[in-house]
């Protein structure tokens, strides 16, 4: 029999921490395979705990994997089975490529946030139950985190005009699904999420690009194209505009709003980077028109994009279209992740890896400007990224390409054009995902040093 006592710290149910201590013990090979634990009424008298605790925490671990009970002999250490790799991702450094062409937000977590929200997962009685499908509106208290975290934008709903979805791009999938038809039109801004147009072409829709300057979409463009009944639907992302920045301000909201109203159109509202600019903002189209918007937003520019979190506030009554959706096609969130998300929302956890990442986004953007002075470039504040105009000499292309030749990954602005009437000659650079900060400064230095070449000294010229 081993001759062992766990150190219990006494944070949480004692039965968990004497699980968790025979798990780390394990780990760290003081426990190995084969070892007898102490019998549970010699243990709980060495504790100081109920002999129930002990059996209970046995229990646990035997649910975990880690002991095995024989009748009349004990409670063992199981062996372990096929030795499992540790989980590791490549590096910029040992992968010799440095993507910076996705808004993801930087990395400013820490293992503790993650740990606590696991343990209590760990502690609840219903743990198994995350294991099952997810209801395709969300679990309740998916919904209600939902409306709390819709509240942070202003925005005010009942649980049940709330879906809870797979991410932003699940949600986008799903509302364009309720409450379109094959062969409609949408009005789009002219540079537009790149994932955009696929998703347009596998539901049938076809995209409207309308004109924008420096303050977003141009309401005067709007009015002209839903005037002649271009299309019957509107998609806009409102706040720090994915690729360009422009953050609608409140006269053009109310504009958009009133023209949706008198030409009967239905909008779709992606303000997924809202909560990054911590500034009072104009509010949200939902807020001026709930009756006809439906309203996306999620936690992967703001907590973590692999949580997959997304949500939906409906117009009134409406949340069944989405349902149906989400049945039928399964973009519904995974219930773990959404428990990591709902601990952290209800905690403190969000309020602090949210004003991390806006602090980081901030100081990124600052050294990005500082790099690049000199060069045309667009980024409000708080934006997650930039939109560095090109010179003519170079194509988004072939900038793009030689970029590539130095290990750096950015977005062309062709990517983003609905059509080639946009401005398209640009590139996006984003500030975040694995990235450090130093590398990410190596990376702009290396795009002001090719921004200033001539392509053409680059070919080889064959006589």
């Amino acid at each position: 029999m081993t001759i062992w006592l766990p150190q219990l710290r006494r944070e949480r149910p004692l039965y968990l921490e004497i699980a968790e201590a025979i798990r780390q013990d394990t780990l760290s090979g003081a426990l190995k395979p084969g070892d007898r634990l102490p019998p549970q009424r010699d243990l709980a008298f060495r504790l100081g705990v109920t002999t129930g605790t002990v059996t209970r925490a046995y229990a646990e671990a035997e649910k975990l994997g880690l002991v095995a009970g024989e009748v009349g002999r004990g409670s063992f250490i199981k062996a372990p089975g096929a030795q499992v790799k540790t989980f590791q991702l490549p590096s910029a450094a040992t992968s010799g490529v440095l993507d910076i062409s996705q808004a993801s937000p930087p990395q400013v977590h820490n293992g503790p946030d993650l740990d606590t929200a696991l343990r209590q997962i760990m502690a609840s009685a219903c743990r198994l139950d995350l294991l099952d499908y997810t209801p395709p509106e969300g679990h309740p208290l998916h919904r209600a985190m939902g409306v709390t975290w819709l509240a942070r934008s202003g925005i005010h709903v009942p649980e049940q005009d709330v879906v809870v979805t797979a991410g932003a791009h699940a949600a986008l999938i799903a509302c364009l699904a309720a409450i379109s038809e094959h062969g409609d039109k949408m009005f789009v801004e002219g540079l537009n999420y790149c994932s955009l147009k696929p998703i347009a072409r596998h539901l049938g829709i076809t995209l409207v690009p309308l004109e924008m300057d420096r303050g977003g979409l141009v309401p005067d463009a709007l009015e002209r194209a839903a005037r002649a009944g271009e299309a019957r639907l509107l998609y806009i992302v409102p706040t720090l505009q994915n690729p360009t920045t422009s953050t609608l301000d409140y006269a053009r909201r109310t504009a958009i709003v009133d023209i949706a109203r008198r030409y009967g159109l239905t909008i779709v509202e992606d303000d997924i980077f809202r909560l990054l600019d911590p500034r009072t903002q104009p509010p949200t189209l939902f807020s001026l028109a709930p009756d006809r918007t439906w309203h996306i937003t999620s936690i992967s520019k703001t907590l973590s994009p692999g949580l997959r979190v997304g949500f939906v506030a409906t117009p009134p009554g409406k949340a069944h279209q989405l349902i149906r959706h989400q049945t039928a096609a399964s973009g519904r969130a995974v219930g773990l992740a959404a428990e990591v998300a709902r601990y952290w929302i209800e905690g403190d956890a969000a309020d602090r890896i949210l004003s991390a990442i806006i602090a980081e986004n901030g100081a990124r953007r600052a050294m990005a400007l500082d790099v690049l002075k000199g060069h045309e470039v667009q980024c409000a504040p708080h934006a997650p990224f930039l939109w560095l105009k090109l010179p003519e000499a170079w194509t988004p292309g072939d900038f793009a390409r030689a970029l590539d030749g130095k290990g750096i990954h950015v977005n062309t602005g062709t990517s983003f054009a609905v059509d080639r009437r946009a401005d398209d000659q640009a590139i996006r650079i984003c500030f975040g995902g694995k990235a450090s900060r130093e590398e990410l400064r190596q990376a702009l230095l290396a795009i002001d040093q090719l921004i200033e070449e001539d392509p053409s000294e680059r070919l080889s010229h064959v006589a």
